[in-house]
């Protein structure tokens, strides 16, 4: 089953930081992760649009996704429904954990 990709409002905020660079990092990661979970968790469909990209679980229920390994893209995953939560660096999605 397919989930659903929703962005809530911390992670514009959090896009808001970063330089244009980055940003095209995270559109090309946003990219490969809708591919990913469209196509039922397809890790090959999703690394055709982004080599490195990866999707694991940190702890329930949250996951982290990234594409060149200096972005991450914090989710929490309910039901069918996956939220972006933060877009930031190792240290940011550390501290984002401690604080849940």
């Amino acid at each position: 089953m397919p989930l659903h990709l929703h962005f809530l409002p911390s992670l514009e905020r959090s896009l808001k930081k970063l330089s244009p660079e980055q940003k095209e990092i995270v559109k090309l990661l946003l990219k490969a992760l809708t591919i990913y979970l469209d196509k039922n968790f397809d890790i090959y469909e999703a690394q055709k649009i982004a080599p490195r990209f990866f999707f694991k679980q940190l702890r329930k229920p949250f996951y982290e996704s990234s594409v060149e390994g200096k972005l991450h893209i914090v989710l929490r995953k309910d039901g069918s429904d996956c939220f972006a939560l933060l877009v930031g660096n190792h240290d940011q999605v550390r501290r984002f954990l401690a604080d849940q």
